[in-house]
């Protein structure tokens, strides 16, 4: 099924973002219980971050370099193919996988994580929002996007100062408001399985280009999940995926919240609200009503999911390392949203 910008709904997505570790994840499983709202999986990346659809629309509106076009729709189709399917594409490393959740009982993240670093070079992901659309349905529409930015395809590939190119993907030139039009209509695609109706999308960096969402759909809904910055920067020193340094996390924290912000000024009030996720825990009901108001749906919602025990609610003001950082670069952040000690 087709859809075009005239199809109201789909051009209202509803898209949450935030530091991460901030509650993005359990709104967009609450906004997913509605039944006009379609949640096929948790962040879909290919959207806002490297290598995504912002990517494709600065380089192809950004001029006539044919060697950045190339690269933008290898980096793209690079990246969809990474994330196609969970684990790794080496299927002696699959089966090492399985092995290590179901005979010593790791759970998922944690056994990739103890293969990937045994294997560095080995291609595979912990993130599959192509299985979630359906990995032959996800690969038609990653296709058929990336052809309709191709000029020619020339097989032999061309010599570039980094060696040959094969195949060398020459791009089309496009105005910046053709290439966001391809972007949308690959959305539609993607989505188009659930029928003309709203999707929601809930990937954290979505926070740091709202202005390129709203951009891309001036009918979205943004949601800006926020947390007591200093439970953010308690949870980021914990994660595989960040240094355990909390001077650093706090500037990370620090740098993405005042962005945000920034950013929200350019974005008129009726698309941007900020959530604080202490609210959503503590005052469920209230808070589950507001996000309806916001994004004008029913309130429907099934927000069973919320625990307020797995919450950690200010527990880390208790550190004075973590409180002394995060209040020496966000004190005036943390008076503006409600925070201030």
């Amino acid at each position: 099924m087709a859809h075009t910008q005239s199809d109201v709904k789909f051009n209202a997505p509803v898209f949450i973002g935030g530091t991460g570790r901030s509650g993005t994840s359990i709104l967009a499983d609450i906004i997913g219980t509605h039944s006009d709202i379609y949640f096929a999986s948790h962040e879909n990346k290919l959207i806002s971050e490297r290598c995504g659809l912002r990517d494709i629309v600065d380089v192809f509106a950004g001029g006539a370099d044919i060697l950045r076009r190339h690269f933008a729709v290898v980096n793209f189709y690079g990246r969809a193919a990474s994330m196609t399917r969970f684990g790794f594409r080496d299927p002696a490393l699959n089966q090492k996988l399985s092995d290590l959740c179901k005979k010593q009982g790791m759970g998922f993240q944690q056994a990739f994580e103890v293969l990937q670093r045994e294997n560095p070079h080995a291609p595979g992901s912990i993130h599959a929002i192509g299985h979630a659309f359906d990995e032959a349905y996800f690969e038609k529409c990653v296709k058929v996007f990336l052809n309709q930015l191709i000029a020619h395809i020339d097989q032999n590939g061309i010599v570039d100062t980094d060696g040959l190119l094969k195949p060398f993907f020459l791009g089309k030139d496009l105005d910046r408001a053709q290439a966001l039009a391809l972007c949308r209509e690959f959305l539609f695609a993607l989505y188009a399985k659930s029928g003309p109706t709203r999707w929601v999308d809930d990937t954290p960096s979505n926070a740091l280009y709202v202005d390129f969402l709203y951009e891309l759909f001036p009918n979205m809904k943004f949601i800006h999940m926020v947390r007591n910055p200093a439970d953010v920067v308690s949870s980021y020193v914990k994660q595989v995926w960040f240094p355990s340094d909390v001077n650093l996390a706090a500037k990370q924290v620090s740098s993405m919240l005042l962005k945000t912000e920034d950013l929200s000024k350019k974005i008129p009030k009726d698309n941007f609200l900020t959530v604080r996720m202490e609210d959503l825990v503590t005052e469920t009901e209230d808070t589950v009503a507001k996000v309806a108001a916001f994004v004008g749906m029913d309130n429907r919602f099934n927000h069973s999911v919320v625990n307020n025990e797995a919450a950690n609610i200010g527990r880390a003001e208790e550190n004075p390392e973590i409180k002394e950082a995060v209040d020496g670069l966000l004190g005036g952040w943390k008076e503006r949203h409600g925070y201030a000690s």
